[in-house]
């Protein structure tokens, strides 16, 4: 009989993780029941039909279970190691039934572990495959079947006592799982919306279908129905029996929910009017409970570190909270912290000291948070560590928002590529991130990263600007600070040196601007500076018009992108000999990098210090050790393609610097072999200027080396390529090469 159990056809066409272990733990099931021995004593006949009986009944249950599980989308939590760990690895695995008991130390619950931890040593491509299998053969048996999960759903059954609470229960799965719509294709949204219509229909007093259409249509963009259900979510819960009979509390409620869908939509100040709207409603309730709400909402849609005034009225004791409003909070005051430049060490210490940080299915949120952290204050070979772990927790436990923690995590995969100067494997993976995350909003994530990689390949190629220009354009639909970045670039690639001084001079007063208006620091030195007499020459080009709100990413996103506009107008002085104004540049930055701990653009910030000090020939001997160190933390801090940048900007000064040939010679025979692996990285990603750069450098290491023959091919591979690229004979090898 056991020999017949494993070769059913059920069993054989679909051995999975999930299954095997189901249908092995029914075996087990019904082998330890303690049948009477009355059963016992029955004919081999009456045994086998009672086996079977029993088989055939939980058989059908299993199926069931399958069905339900899928269908309220947590096909993946029945796969994961959580799932199962918390009962292989105690004393003992019970199925709700005192009549059956495995023990750990049997030869059943050995089986059981073993084949657990097998199956999650595999990689996730494995086990998505091993899942994918099995739903399909699970399928393909079950085809032309009624399953459990239709019937549960027939409005004919509306009328039992229990389906009120059933759509109770669906509907706040619905909602809970909106953040996960966007990764599962299979989904029908239409269906799923004529459900919750019915849901509407059966029972118009029921809160819970009005509050996940809402959340649904939000979603889809759909801002009439969204705000609709949204109204009708509190008017059906102030007519509730139940409903809290504080109706300030109920207004606060709607104004925090009005504003944050209006966020969504990036109506900014209609959101800032809906949460004065809730802070005075708010303040208008005895019991204050909105205020946590408020406060978070205030927080998102003001980007200012200034502390909320009515912090001391916020009693915690009195609010029985959910888990996803701590975690909320959490990650507000996280953001806070980094927006006032706080600490890594105080930050990572908010996170691990919190019991919520270390909640499952939030994992993956926090874990997208300390990677972002990273990357903010310059360390992004650890951010694209963090990242693969973020992509890799959530599709094991997916989080609330699964659609934008993968987003955000691939969208970093897919530029982290394109700094290593992997360019087509950067595109290759945004066409398949976005072939599975390919609905809503998220879907922006990705076209965003795809934009800006080929803006970059454009901009090292320098074969058609036109097409740059249609890049940027495009680009500034997403952000239009970083689109006025990189304008800038494109035209100074031009030569167009008033044009990209204009823009970059813009983009700074803004940012300036802004940090004034939004934090509570006075400094004198955050406020606009004013264009001197030298430069008014160069103002004629018309300025872009940037949004009225804080860039995505918070203040300290603002800052960075105020940083790198600073150090590339440096770098555009220093092309054409105006030193003092880049001094004053550099003293700015400086302000802006201590602050708020940005690391590599302080390293970055110090390159161009000493830059400006050699071109004014006021370098001097015991800098150079300085030069080296800061070397050194550039490697240690910055992706590749920084990386490369750096050595070869660090050699041109180091050559300015020296003086004597044997000091000379020996530096050039150092670094001769990096070199070499510079230029082999920017023919790889096609940086034609950098190749050029490179080239005049190592010819010049060749010649004090006194490899005279080497020289003269370097130099004709120079003039060849520098025809070839169109730069023409005023090539200037001497201009300083961009470290950001």
């Amino acid at each position: 009989m056991n020999d017949g159990f494993f070769k059913e056809n059920i069993f054989a066409d679909s051995v999975t993780h999930t299954n095997l272990v189901l249908f092995i733990l029914l075996k087990e099931y019904i082998c330890s029941l303690r049948l009477d021995e009355v059963v016992f004593r029955d004919d081999d006949v009456n045994r086998v039909d009672m086996y079977m009986y029993l088989y055939n009944t939980m058989k059908a249950l299993a199926h069931g279970r399958i069905d339900r599980l899928r269908d309220i989308f947590e096909a993946v939590n029945f796969t994961h190691p959580s799932s199962v760990n918390e009962l292989l690895f105690s004393g003992t695995i019970s199925l709700e039934d005192d009549k059956f008991l495995a023990t750990k130390e049997s030869v059943f619950g050995l089986f059981l572990r073993r084949f657990s931890l097998g199956f999650h040593q595999r990689s996730f491509e494995g086990m998505s495959q091993f899942l994918g299998s099995f739903l399909k053969a699970y399928d393909k048996y079950t085809d032309g079947r009624v399953r459990i999960s239709d019937l549960t759903s027939d409005p004919l059954r509306s009328t039992t006592s229990s389906t009120r609470n059933h759509t109770l229960e669906t509907s706040l799965r619905i909602a809970e799982s909106i953040g996960q719509l966007g990764g599962q294709p299979t989904t029908d949204l239409k269906q799923l919306d004529k459900t919750l219509s019915q849901f509407k229909c059966l029972f118009p007093n029921l809160p819970a279908p009005y509050y996940a259409s809402h959340l649904l249509n939000t979603r889809k963009r759909n801002l009439t129905e969204a705000e609709r259900n949204l109204l009708d979510y509190f008017e059906t819960r102030m007519s509730s029996e139940k409903s809290e009979k504080n109706l300030s509390n109920i207004c606060a409620y709607m104004a925090v929910a009005a504003a944050n869908m209006h966020l969504s939509f990036g109506h900014w100040f209609r959101g800032r009017c809906l949460e004065k709207e809730a802070l005075k409603k708010a303040l208008e309730s005895e019991s204050k409970s909105p205020l946590s709400h408020v406060k978070i909402t205030r927080n998102l849609l003001n980007a200012n570190t200034e502390p909320f005034r009515y912090d001391g009225q916020i009693s915690c004791s009195n609010l029985n909270r959910s888990t996803h409003v701590i975690v909320t909070e959490l990650r507000t005051k996280f953001w806070s912290m980094v927006d006032s430049g706080a600490h890594p060490a105080d930050l990572l210490a908010l996170y691990f000291n919190s019991p919520a940080a270390m909640t499952p299915l939030y994992f993956a949120v926090y874990l997208l948070d300390l990677a972002t952290m990273w990357l903010i204050y310059g360390y992004p070979i650890l951010h694209t560590t963090l990242l693969q772990c973020v992509i890799n927790a959530d599709c094991l436990q997916p989080c609330p928002i699964s659609d934008a923690v993968l987003s955000t995590a691939f969208a970093g995969m897919i530029m982290a590529f394109n700094a290593a100067g992997a360019v087509k494997q950067a595109l290759q993976l945004a066409r398949s991130a976005e072939t599975v995350l390919y609905r809503f909003a998220e879907k922006s994530a990705f076209l965003r990263a795809s934009l800006q990689v080929e803006l970059d390949q454009a901009l090292r190629s320098r074969i058609d600007m036109s097409h740059c220009d249609r890049l940027v354009n495009a680009l500034r639909l997403f952000c239009p600070w970083e689109a006025t970045l990189y304008q800038a670039e494109v035209e100074r690639c031009r030569g167009n040196t008033s044009a990209s001084h204009d823009l970059l001079q813009h983009v700074i007063e803004d940012v300036t601007c802004r940090l004034r208006d939004t934090t509570a620091c006075t400094d004198s030195r955050h406020h606009t500076p004013k264009r001197s007499d030298s430069t008014d020459f160069l103002s004629h080009f018309e300025m872009p018009t940037l949004n009225g709100h804080v860039p995505v990413g918070g203040l300290v996103r603002l800052v960075q992108i105020g940083v790198r506009a600073q150090l590339a107008l440096v770098e555009l002085f220093l092309s054409v000999g105006m030193f003092t104004q880049a001094e004053a540049i550099l003293d700015d930055a400086r302000c802006w990098t201590n602050q708020y701990k940005l690391y590599a653009a302080e390293t970055s910030r110090v390159l161009l210090r000493q830059a400006v000090a050699i071109a004014q020939s006021t370098f001097v001997e015991p800098v150079l050790t300085d030069l080296d160190d800061t070397l050194t933390q550039l490697l240690h801090q910055s992706d590749v393609h920084a990386q490369q940048r750096g050595l070869v900007f660090i050699s041109r000064l180091r050559l300015r610097a020296l003086n004597g040939d044997p000091e000379r010679k020996t530096f050039l025979r150092l670094h001769l072999e990096q070199l070499w692996v510079a230029l082999e990285f920017f023919r790889s990603v096609d940086d034609r200027r950098r190749i050029l750069d490179v080239l005049v450098l190592l010819a010049t290491a060749l010649n004090a080396s006194g490899h005279v023959a080497e020289r003269n091919e370097v130099a004709q591979a120079f003039l060849e390529l520098r025809d070839k690229y169109q730069f023409g004979a005023g090539f200037n090898s001497e201009e300083h090469i961009s470290v950001l």
